[in-house]
């Protein structure tokens, strides 16, 4: 597809961005609907919740209310049996209430010492000192109100093995026209709290709560809750009273707490929100699948659009690489949209004045390169020859002719392979011979301080190579690498191939140049503008010029030890 500056082409640009609106507007109608779900399910369920609390505590308030009435009903039968001095007929008010309200298992009447002063049952009493139990000694010290005990086992009367919780209040009774005070014992077991539980629908998993005033357990309709372990306990506590949604056995309940009146009893309704999330989760689905419905068809009408448009710019951008290989020729004919046929037909003109400017610009680069080349060329020779016809002057004043003739025809030789006919590729074996005679000269006016020697590997004479580059590399080992004034300095000229590659090297055993030298070195060779090492900067473009990328020229050294130039040539063969 054609492309953009971003890298994308214009179908997926349009398939990207008409996605992208969909997936964002989906997202948000999704989001908002979410929301307004949440919320409204939310308050629906704090709502019901409340209500199904009420009605439980209604429920609870009724139960405990009609206990209470009993209660109550019982002291004032007792102050008013008590002033008509008939304590016996209590006995049997006592029976007739228990009788009546099949949830009251025992009624005892105690004086303050524990003596009982009447009873409900005439069954024998389990012998004990009651004056010491806690809702006994409750009714003592707070006189004026009822109180509640947590379940226990029953344990006034012989053989009633039931699980009861006990009301216990002080009140007035008369002893031989003697008013005194009492506590009135009422023991009711958990039958009814339990019907009442069992008549709330909470869900599965939900459950009731009630704890005592010092967080005792009461009663817990869920199986699980034990008086030693109930995690409902502790929610209860942390909430003390109001409303809140928690995680319990794996499930998500909303908790609903509130205090019973007259008991201080705290009731929590647990009521299983499972099925709100099921819901929610169901309408994510559906929200998804239609998410992923509308993205599909968005996607299939994307791509048909997107080829409409893009499949002209497509085949202009093909006949557009076609060109950058070089191809100037073949024209383009597009059909489509008016302004992709007038953007072929201003590139077919474009391609006409490319072509036309690349041929011209083609051959002025050409004439550069080889004005360049041979002006590079030009700089090896001429301080070479005024050095060298001094030292032939010198050698003639000083009478060693024979010197004088070893060098006149080294030089010729020199020069003769240097012109090459006006050819500027020569073989390795014209380049060696060059170096040799160009070496010869130098022993001769340096007084033979320093000897040479080749090793050549004979394949490597047929290769062709850009004249002239060997040289100056034995004139710099000359000039910077052997001390010429103390002793005697070798140079070592290589020639051999590796790896497909031509190479040349130049080694002497000077002193050797330190890294940052040498560093130092590659910058000067590769800086035009920078005037020192004059021959081998020369070297290093030239063949650059020619070679370009797949040339190479390194500097290695050892310092004390020795300096080495190579020069890594493709591998050309002389052409005849």
């Amino acid at each position: 597809m054609a492309r953009n500056k971003r890298g994308f082409s214009i179908a997926q640009n349009i398939l990207m961005f008409t996605i992208l609106i969909i997936i964002l507007s989906t997202i948000t109608i999704t989001i908002l609907q979410s929301l307004t779900y949440s919320n409204s399910a939310t308050i629906l369920l704090e709502d019901s919740s409340n209500e199904i609390n009420k009605q439980v505590m209604m429920n609870y308030e009724n139960y405990i209310d009609s206990v209470l009435a009993t209660t109550n009903y019982i002291q004032n039968k007792t102050v008013e049996y008590g002033l008509l001095e008939q304590n016996d007929e209590l006995d049997y008010i006592f029976k007739n209430a228990v009788e009546q309200q099949t949830d009251i298992v025992t009624i005892v009447l105690y004086d303050i010492s524990g003596n009982i002063i009447a009873k409900s049952t005439t069954q024998t009493m389990i012998p004990q000192d009651i004056t010491i139990k806690d809702f006994f000694v409750d009714a003592i010290y707070e006189n004026t109100i009822y109180h509640f005990s947590s379940p226990h086992q029953q344990e006034l009367v012989q053989n009633l093995n039931e699980q009861v919780i006990t009301v216990s209040k002080m009140v007035d009774y008369y002893d031989n026209n003697n008013r005194s005070s009492g506590i009135l014992i009422v023991d009711i077991n958990t039958t009814r709290i339990v019907e009442l539980s069992n008549n709330t629908n909470l869900g599965d998993g939900g459950h009731i709560v009630i704890l005592n005033s010092d967080d005792s357990l009461i009663y817990s309709s869920n199986a699980s809750c034990s008086l030693d372990d109930c995690p409902s306990k502790e929610i209860i506590k942390s909430i003390i009273i109001g409303s809140k949604q928690v995680e319990l056995e794996d499930k998500d309940m909303f908790v609903n707490v509130n205090t019973l009146g007259n008991t201080r009893w705290q009731v929590g309704t647990f009521i299983n929100i499972d099925i709100l999330n099921q819901t929610r989760t169901r309408a994510l689905y559906v929200s998804i699948v239609i998410f992923g419905v509308t993205l599909l068809t968005t996607i299939i009408a994307s791509v048909l659009i997107s080829r409409r448009i893009s499949n002209p710019i497509y085949k202009l951008q093909k006949h557009m690489k076609i060109v950058e290989k070089g191809n100037f020729y073949k024209k383009i004919e597009v059909s489509g949209q008016k302004e992709v046929v007038d953007l072929g037909n201003s590139f077919n003109i474009l391609q006409d004045e490319i072509s036309t400017l690349m041929d011209t610009l083609l051959i002025e680069q050409r004439e550069k390169r080889k004005s360049e080349f041979r002006a590079l060329q030009t700089q090896i020779n001429p301080h070479f020859l005024y050095n060298t016809l001094d030292s032939i002057v010198y050698l003639s004043e000083n009478g060693e002719n024979k010197k004088v003739q070893e060098m006149v025809i080294a030089l010729s030789r020199f020069f003769r392979i240097s012109i090459s006919r006006g050819k500027n590729i020569i073989s390795v074996k014209e380049e060696l011979e060059h170096a040799k005679n160009y070496l010869l000269i130098q022993q001769i006016r340096y007084h033979e301080k320093f000897s040479f020697a080749f090793e050549i590997e004979e394949e490597s004479k047929k290769c062709a190579v850009v004249k002239l580059i060997i040289q100056p590399l034995i004139e710099n080992a000359i000039y910077h690498g052997i001390n010429t004034e103390f002793g005697e300095g070798k140079i070592i000229i290589r020639s051999f191939l590796n790896n497909d590659k031509l190479i040349l090297e130049v080694e002497n055993d000077g002193y050797g140049i330190t890294e940052d030298k040498i560093a130092e070195m590659y910058q000067s060779i590769q800086d035009k503008n920078d005037t020192k090492s004059v021959g081998l900067k020369n070297v290093y473009q030239r063949v650059r010029l020619y070679y370009g990328d797949e040339s190479n020229f390194i500097i290695k050294s050892e310092l004390d030890e020795n300096t080495i130039i190579r020069l890594e040539l493709p591998i050309e063969e002389v052409k005849k």
